[in-house]
């Protein structure tokens, strides 16, 4: 099912470039036991379950491709990943990038751990609650928090240089940013099935402004 939506929605997502058979595969493999799950868990909202090819994997997909451009050799690490957006979609797009994802929801860890098991991904390692030391490397934040509360939350955990990846709606208000953020990159990408429009930002941190 997913792979026939990307085949038929080709000349919509084409700035997503090449697909392999090997990614689809993986996605279609994730989307058949999230949508088999989400009957029993409700890990994703039944309006967002019917349009998963646009909202989560697409998006997602805008996303690493985004991150990825800026990574740099760094580590990744997907905070709030839910059913594993955009982690799992990052890990599969790019199997020899390290993506660290976390969840706090025991239902999701417990998707979470069934979908890698089955998927046999060797790049990707699961959390729950995100570590509280400091880190380096790419974060990732789809709709996790509210703009205020994820910059203070992540000036927290960050190495200076470390870089924050944000997705907000297309269409949304300019956010504030602290001054220990700075802004180093923007993508507005328009999703297939009338999704709508979707703004990614990255954030580099720089505790001393400079």
């Amino acid at each position: 099912m997913l792979i026939e939506q990307f085949k038929s929605h080709s000349d919509k997502i084409s700035a997503l470039g090449k697909l392999t058979d090997r990614e689809l595969e993986l996605y279609e493999t994730h989307f058949a036991l999230l949508r088999s799950w989400n009957e029993r868990m409700a890990l994703v909202s039944k309006k967002s379950i019917d349009r998963s090819f646009a909202s989560h994997y697409v998006d997602s997909i805008f996303i690493s491709d985004f991150a990825e451009k800026l990574r740099k050799g760094r580590f990744v690490y997907d905070f709030g990943t839910g059913a594993g957006f955009p982690g799992i979609v990052y890990a599969i797009r790019y199997p020899s990038t390290k993506v660290s994802v976390y969840e706090r929801s025991l239902k999701k860890q417990t998707f979470l751990s069934a979908a890698l098991a089955t998927l046999n991904l060797v790049n990707i390692q699961m959390g729950g609650e995100f570590p509280v030391e400091r880190r380096s490397g790419v974060f990732l934040a789809r709709a996790v928090l509210p703009p205020q509360e994820l910059f203070k939350f992540m000036s927290n955990r960050m190495v200076e240089g470390s870089t924050l990846v944000v997705n907000l709606g297309g269409s949304s208000e300019p956010i504030e940013v602290p001054p220990q953020f700075v802004k180093t990159d923007k993508e507005v990408y328009d999703l297939p099935m009338d999704c709508g429009s979707r703004r990614v930002e990255s954030f580099d941190y720089v505790p001393r402004g400079t």
